[in-house]
């Protein structure tokens, strides 16, 4: 399901934000990758549901209303004989339920009707309240509002396994009612229970249902982590309840995400006193404009007094005598502040002079679509310059002044990489995109990347001022001792076919690089933001892609070719050979890559024209290339995986003589016994 920017914005945070959070390092749930996440509407799926398949441990139930690919399926199961497909299971972790164009759960009022009837769900939901293995459930746009609804959620109550409930309503009307606000109050406080993130997002709480809710939380000592994003009808009525959570010496928490929930002064007032002693280390404020400067002022001197450690602030209106309070705290490991354009580059400036003579030790700054100004970066760079604890920079579209094209000049990004040539940086993630860096800037700060240990992931896309031959000065940092890269991401840049084949020769020996992204390059002047499929980056450079990946020269090359790189975008499609070798590179048994491409590149046929390098060999080599060839294929491969049985018989063919010598050994010991 697509959601809107802001919001995914605010998942990467939350992602970024706690990957060195020691203190909640207990609440980690490890959630299955959605490729992995397989559909119950498929017969397969549901009779290893039954089988209790051990590599069964996601499942999701897609119900699109008049969609006859999932009403019918659903309702000719007999859940009534087959609950315990749920029920007994033992290696279900994740179950998610997403009903489309619902406005409610959908079952049959008619019997004739290809809905599910309320009976079968009751059912259904029943196995989930008796399972044993559920860490993680997911219920998303769906309105949960009712009675049935309430009958859902009680079931939860004290539940064996459940690390981790998520509520997404989705639909504009869906509020969680009183019904199902007091059912999740009794999951809360239930002595048993397990529950240590719960997400409510867009669920339109009231302070009426937010203040049953809150009171399940008073008291709980279990509790890590709390979203309620985009619930903006509570008043300071509903947030006072909150505060009283916050403030009990039970409470637990450690992640608190607002984001977009329309706080006002007042209840950030609110809200900020009662965090003074908190455990609070996270905290989500994205997205909340009716904070004035005071509001904002008076928040960051009361969590100056907490040990809080990661903020996302982006997409507010902090000014400059904000920015100034917020140098105040001293704990920060992770800031993001990405488009707070009401800050000037005067007050980026004295931000970045605070933080560099009071000290600091962030991990992460995101400063992304600000007015940074030239004053701004320059004293950025000299915060950067002697400071080792950074892994995280964003700085894409570093803007000037109000006007969102005049950016930081190519000459200002200049002077900036000069002032950082000696610094101690080591990122592990560097993010430029959008920017006015060219040639020169590139040339300087590739010489900065190549000091780097650390460095996973750089993006710089659409840098429209380097042209396809700077671009070239990336080659020599593919070549690096340092490099370390994983994921480099150069969308809708200038580059040309020249450019690739550059890139694909510098890769070959390279066994760290994992995707590589050129979506959609083009010359400067028929650059448009259309991304149309007329750049100058044709098959010539697929064909460099492909040999870099499997090269077919002789069976050494292929085993020396590229076997780390497993995924190349350059438009909406992938040749098919390219394709095969990226989806075989995804593979973690290199070694097996490697023999793969070799038997599919030379020896896909039945004929024996590629034997001869193996007949050539000594003899007593011959014993290891039999067994090379016909290792046992992985169950859990991906890609095409071809058998090396018919290589070897055709190989034995060739070599009767080697089997008479060996019977003809075997006869003289048997004589000589």
């Amino acid at each position: 399901m697509m959601e809107d920017s802001n919001h995914q914005d605010n998942n990467n945070n939350d992602i970024d934000m706690n990957n060195d959070n020691e203190e909640d390092s207990d609440v980690i749930i490890e959630e299955v990758d959605s490729d992995d996440e397989y559909d119950l509407f498929s017969s397969d799926t549901f009779k290893r549901l039954k089988q209790n398949d051990p590599s069964l441990t996601a499942i999701s139930v897609d119900y699109f209303r008049d969609h006859e690919y999932t009403e019918g399926y659903f309702k000719s199961i007999n859940w009534k004989e087959n609950v315990c497909c749920i029920s007994n299971n033992t290696h279900l972790k994740e179950l998610r339920i997403h009903y489309q164009h619902s406005t409610h759960y959908g079952f049959a009022e008619e019997e004739d009707t290809e809905l599910p009837t309320k009976e079968q769900l009751q059912y259904f939901f029943s196995s989930i309240h008796e399972n044993r293995s559920i860490e993680i459930f997911k219920v998303t746009s769906v309105s949960i509002d009712d009675e049935f609804g309430g009958w859902l959620i009680k079931g939860l109550s004290g539940h064996q396994s459940l690390k981790k409930l998520q509520i997404g309503q989705y639909i504009e009307t869906a509020k969680l009612g009183s019904i199902v606000c007091n059912a999740l109050g009794q999951v809360l406080e239930h002595p048993e229970s397990k529950l240590k993130i719960l997400h409510l997002r867009n669920c339109i709480l009231d302070d009426d249902g937010f203040k049953v809710l809150s009171d399940g939380l008073l008291g709980n000592g279990i509790m890590k982590r709390l979203y309620l994003s985009d619930n903006q009808h509570i008043t300071s009525i509903g947030w006072r309840a909150l505060s009283n959570v916050l403030r009990h010496p039970n409470c637990k928490l450690v992640h608190l995400d607002l984001f977009s929930t329309g706080l006002t002064d007042d209840i950030a007032d609110i809200l900020g006193s009662a965090l003074i002693g908190s455990s609070l280390k996270t905290l989500i404020l994205t997205s909340n404009n009716s904070i004035s400067s005071r509001g904002w002022q008076t928040l960051f001197n009361q969590l100056s007094q907490t040990s809080v450690k990661h903020l996302a602030l982006n997409d507010n209106k902090i000014d400059d005598a904000g920015l100034v309070a917020l140098a105040s705290i001293s704990t920060l490991k992770s800031l993001d502040l990405h488009r707070n354009k009401s800050i000037t580059p005067t007050g980026w400036q004295s931000f970045f002079d605070s933080l560099q003579t009071r000290g600091t030790q962030l991990v992460k700054l995101n400063g992304s679509y600000n007015r940074i100004g030239i004053e701004g970066i320059f004293a950025l760079a000299s915060l950067l310059s002697n400071m080792s604890s950074l892994k995280t920079l964003e700085l894409s579209n570093i803007i000037q002044n109000d006007n969102d094209s005049d950016r930081i000049t190519s000459q200002g990004w200049v002077t900036f990489f000069v002032a950082l040539q000696d610094s101690n940086l080591d990122l592990v993630k560097l993010v430029l995109n959008n920017n006015s860096i060219d040639n020169e800037g590139l040339q300087l700060l590739v010489r900065i990347l190549s000091n780097m240990n650390l460095l996973k992931c750089l993006n710089l896309p659409r840098n429209h001022s380097v042209t396809p031959t700077g671009w070239q000065a990336l080659t020599g940092y593919l070549q690096s001792p340092n490099f370390a890269l994983e994921y480099l991401t150069l969308d809708g840049n200038n580059m040309n076919d020249e450019t690739v084949i550059a890139f694909a020769s510098a890769l070959v020996n390279n066994k760290t690089l994992k995707q590589l992204s050129l979506y959609h390059c083009h010359d400067g002047e028929n650059f448009n933001d259309d991304w149309d499929e007329t750049g100058l980056i044709t098959d010539r450079a697929w064909e460099a892609i492909s040999s870099l990946l499997c090269n077919k020269t002789s069976i050494m090359s292929t085993y020396n070719s590229n076997h780390s790189l497993h995924e190349v975008s350059i438009y909406d499609y992938t040749p098919d050979e390219t394709e095969l070798y990226t989806d075989l590179n995804y593979n973690i048994d290199k070694t097996e890559v490697a023999r793969q491409k070799i038997l599919q590149t030379h020896f896909s046929d039945d004929t024996t024209s590629k034997l001869q390098e193996l007949l050539d060999m000594e003899l007593e080599m011959l014993p290891t290339a039999i067994a090379w060839m016909g290792r046992p294929i992985h169950d859990d491969w991906l890609g095409t995986n071809v058998s090396g049985l018919s290589t070897m018989y055709n190989l034995l063919r060739r070599l009767p003589d080697l089997f008479d010598s060996m019977a003809q050994n075997q006869a003289k010991r048997r004589k000589g016994n």
